[in-house]
């Protein structure tokens, strides 16, 4: 799986808006396949031709692997699973004051809250892959709208 500053290679970097978010956050919801690159009216201009392909391939395919998936529908975005997240808990010191992650956090961070909802940025980090003995569901159990899944 890339990684968000991977994706972000690859996106224009202007913070137009013209998605309708700032490239970090579209980033995101690209690494959580909420979005394609498609639907960067950017990347659609002669000077990033052949950026679309490359984040096709860097993505790859849509089939899901171990990890976790959140529900847009069901989500709420109430940050739950941000300030719960055992990673964040252990790496993040805003997560472990109750508050969100700052911008120059995205680079380690599992969860993030985008225009609303839940994304996971970097699944890679997340406890529940890099440890062997003990599987984390945090996430999931806390989510007052079981959005989470995890699998």
């Amino acid at each position: 799986m890339p990684s968000l500053e991977e994706i972000l290679e690859f996106l224009p970097g202007l913070d137009c808006q013209q998605c309708g978010m700032l490239c970090a956050d579209f980033a995101a919801l690209l690494l959580n396949r909420k979005r394609a690159p498609e639907d960067c009216p950017v990347l659609h201009q002669p000077d990033y031709a052949g950026f679309i392909e490359a984040l096709d391939e860097l993505l790859g395919p849509l089939t899901p692997t171990a990890g976790m998936t959140i529900d847009p529908e069901k989500c709420n975005g109430c940050g739950i699973c941000v300030t719960m997240c055992e990673y964040h808990l252990g790496n993040c010191p805003e997560a472990r004051l109750g508050r969100g992650p700052r911008p120059q956090d995205l680079g380690r961070l599992v969860f993030h809250i985008v225009n609303g909802t839940a994304v996971v940025v970097h699944q890679e980090l997340c406890t529940r892959l890099i440890q062997a003995a003990e599987k984390c569901n945090k996430c999931a159990d806390h989510c007052p709208t079981k959005a989470i899944t995890v699998f």
